[in-house]
């Protein structure tokens, strides 16, 4: 698909449907978007939270039926938007 310019001005001016294209930015859209985080703000089950990822906050959000404490690990599994989505990570067993 390529940009028309008169199509754009005339869907801005007179409020015309234009084609739209759908983006993806869910779970394996970008692999920058892996690794570990640590919860600032408590994650309720389908509820926002925050995390400290990557030297930054964020806004978080677990799809498991958790609540997700403040100072607890948690796995970053993907992003929707600028919202990253997460999952608890289970406790490490000591073996003797």
């Amino acid at each position: 698909m390529t940009f028309n310019p008169i199509k754009a001005f005339n869907s801005f001016v007179f409020d015309e449907h234009i084609e739209r294209v759908t983006t993806n930015f869910l779970r394996n859209s970008d692999p920058s978007y892996r690794g570990r985080a640590i919860v600032s703000d408590t994650i309720a089950p389908r509820t926002r939270g925050r995390v400290h990822f990557q030297g930054s906050w964020w806004p978080a959000q677990c799809e498991q039926n958790v609540t997700l404490a403040v100072g607890e690990v948690v796995q970053v599994v993907g992003r929707q938007n600028i919202t990253l989505l997460v999952r608890s990570v289970p406790p490490l067993v000591a073996s003797c």
